[in-house]
C-alpha cells in the first residue's frame, strides 16, 4: 500500500498535480484498475475518467477530438486513435522491455487531452504487477528525466 501512494504521488508530480483531491482520484483509478483483470477499452477510459474527474471533468474518460501536441510534436489525429487503441490493447505484453514499448506506444497515440501521462503509468503498472514485476515509482527530477528519454529514443 505505501508503494502504491509512493507511485501515485510521484507520477501525479510529473505533472505538477500535488493536490491531495487529484491523489485521492488517483487511487480511486488504481483500486480500479487493480480490481481488472485485463487492458481493455472499458478500463482505459474508466481509468481516466476516475484521475480526471474532479480536475477537469468535462474530459474525464472521453477520448479526445481535438488535435493536441507533445512538445513540437503533433500526436495521432482524432480519427484514428480508437482503432490505435483497439490494435494496442490486443498486445498482451510479457517481458519489462515490451511494457516499456506499449507505454511508450500509449502515450504516442495521446488518447485524451489531459491525464494521457497518468493514465499510462497506472497501465504501465498494472501490466507489471500482472508479470510479477516491482511498481515502477518514477521520482520527479532525476528519473522523470531519465523516463522522458524512452519517448526520445523511441522516436529517432
Amino acid at each position: 500500500m505505501k508503494n502504491e501512494i509512493e507511485f501515485l504521488k510521484e507520477s501525479n508530480a510529473i505533472e505538477r498535480e500535488y493536490s491531495q483531491e487529484a491523489l485521492k482520484d488517483s487511487k480511486d483509478a488504481w483500486d480500479y484498475a487493480m480490481s481488472e483483470k485485463e487492458v481493455s477499452m472499458t478500463m482505459i477510459l474508466d481509468v481516466h475518467r476516475r484521475l480526471m474527474k474532479n480536475l477537469n471533468h468535462g474530459i474525464a474518460g472521453k477520448i479526445r477530438h481535438v488535435d493536441v501536441y507533445v512538445g513540437n510534436r503533433k500526436c495521432l489525429e482524432p480519427p484514428y486513435i480508437k482503432k490505435s487503441l483497439e490494435c494496442l490493447i490486443e498486445i498482451k505484453p510479457s517481458t519489462e522491455e515490451r511494457i516499456k514499448e506499449w507505454h511508450v506506444e500509449f502515450e504516442r497515440v495521446h488518447p485524451f487531452e489531459d491525464g494521457n501521462g497518468r493514465t499510462g503509468r497506472i497501465l504501465m503498472n498494472f501490466q507489471r504487477l500482472k508479470i510479477e514485476l516491482p511498481l515502477l515509482i518514477i521520482h520527479e527530477g532525476k528519473e522523470q528525466l531519465e523516463y522522458y528519454k524512452w519517448f526520445r529514443r523511441e522516436e529517432k
